[in-house]
């Protein structure tokens, strides 16, 4: 496992995830959310025959995402997510039941939830194997984790690249602090009491140039380097949405179903990204 060392603080965390990083879409969010309510509608976790249940977003960030599944689905969402800001907007202008902080903050009851989505979450906080133990204390014993993590080992390569032909720190621009190779994603889940019932890589373009197999971009070393000046001023700044006009509701889930099929089975090194689904070890088959 690699990490950012030291780790930053809660406040570090909190002025970089200021207003400006959640200036999401909102049309592509909840059309993504309303894509996303169809395959709940037909998802049926082992021993669950129910057609409706809770579903918890880990990052949720703006609320978009949930929003769309609540808009086209019986489901009730609920999200947690460390910046104040999207927060904010996401419970005052959506009306959303979202927790600010850390998932173990929000203190929810314990077998609370059916569903939880955690997509680009786990490299972004700093007890990862904490997370995912609390998220094993507030699924159902039938529930599902869906996981969407960088491949630590792949995701690494341009930082350490950087540092070593620079001489000097590279800045995370995506906001990552650890980097889990399969192997130590593996143990994790074994020590958080969950099996891993389906995995998938991709995000494989990315990740050969990584590798040294493509070219790299022209400059990419610009996105690692450090700031010339203070960001601090960001944090006071508000969520500002961008709009777009929405697409018909086909275009998304066929934007879902591509996304699945470009998915190779098995953890592969050449590859940016891993999709896992996990269960329960006591209820996994």
């Amino acid at each position: 496992m690699i990490r950012f060392e030291p780790l930053p603080t809660a406040e570090e965390l909190e002025q970089f995830y200021a207003a400006s990083y959640y200036n999401f879409d909102r049309s592509r969010e909840q059309g993504k959310g309303m894509a996303f309510a169809s395959r709940l509608r037909r998802m049926r976790a082992a021993g669950r025959r129910r057609a409706a249940g809770r579903l918890l977003d880990i990052g949720c960030a703006t609320g978009f995402f949930i929003d769309g599944i609540r808009k086209h689905s019986d489901w009730q969402v609920y999200g947690v997510d460390f910046g104040e800001s999207a927060v904010r907007f996401a419970r005052e202008q959506l009306g959303l039941e979202v927790a600010h902080g850390e998932l173990v903050d929000a203190r929810y009851p314990e077998a609370f939830f059916d569903v939880i989505r955690i997509n680009n979450v786990l490299e972004h906080v700093r007890d990862p194997l904490g997370m995912l133990r609390e998220c094993r204390r507030i699924i159902r014993p039938d529930g599902r984790v869906l996981l969407s993590v960088p491949n630590g080992y792949n995701d690494s390569r341009e930082l350490i690249a950087f540092h070593r032909e620079e001489g000097r720190p590279a800045r995370s621009h995506k906001g990552h602090i650890f980097f889990f190779p399969a192997p130590t994603l593996l143990g994790m889940f074994d020590a958080s009491g969950f099996v891993p019932v389906q995995k998938k890589t991709y995000g494989f373009k990315r990740g050969l140039r990584n590798l040294g197999v493509l070219p790299r971009k022209k400059h990419w070393k610009r996105a690692y380097e450090l700031p010339a000046g203070d960001e601090s001023d960001a944090a006071s700044r508000e969520v500002v949405v961008a709009d777009t006009p929405g697409r018909p509701a086909i275009y998304y889930r066929f934007a879902l179903a591509r996304d699945q099929i470009t998915m190779i089975p098995g953890l592969h090194r050449s590859g940016l990204d891993f999709m896992l689904i996990l269960e329960p070890a006591a209820t996994a088959r």
